[in-house]
């Protein structure tokens, strides 16, 4: 979790409809409607124990041995309904893109043998690279090579990625 003042919790959650909890998101972000495969990670702020507020997705899709992580999308209208104080935390934490990402890659790192993103944004390749993902020998392509694999395995990888195209 990630902890933010007054003892209120941000949390990422792995939910098996993504639409239902950020599809709004996605779409005002990405436009388009949100896939309905792959895995889905949304970050909540739990304002009571009833009440929370989606604030970001992520989409992590099994090609393989790897995982294709896409949609990430962050909703800034959120935060007007949370307290400036964890506002402030969150940020302090990496913000929520960070959060969603090193949730994937922690989480999830038994069950990939390494992470491959798309980024063509400025400031989410800031966060990307912040939370693990390095550049490729492709333009806009980030991996993250959480386990050791050698040069011939992750050029494997890599380049079986790179023929898919963007995701």
């Amino acid at each position: 979790p990630i902890r933010v003042s007054a003892g209120q919790v941000g949390r990422v959650v792995e939910v098996s409809d993504g639409r239902y909890f950020a599809g709004e998101i996605f779409r005002r972000k990405l436009g388009g409607t949100l896939p309905d495969y792959g895995r889905h990670l949304v970050a909540m702020y739990r304002h009571d124990p009833l009440r929370f507020t989606p604030l970001g997705y992520l989409n992590i899709l099994r090609h393989g041995s790897v995982a294709l992580v896409g949609g990430g999308s962050v909703d800034g209208r959120a935060f007007a309904d949370i307290p400036e104080s964890a506002c402030r935390d969150i940020r302090q934490a990496g913000g929520v893109l960070f959060g969603l990402l090193r949730y994937a890659f922690t989480e999830m790192a038994d069950d990939f043998e390494a992470f491959f993103g798309y980024c063509g944004d400025a400031r989410a390749e800031e966060v990307d690279l912040q939370a693990g993902f390095r550049h490729t020998r492709h333009p806009k392509l980030l991996a993250n090579y959480h386990r050791p694999l050698d040069a011939a395995r992750r050029d494997e990888l890599l380049d079986d990625v790179f023929a898919l195209g963007p995701f």
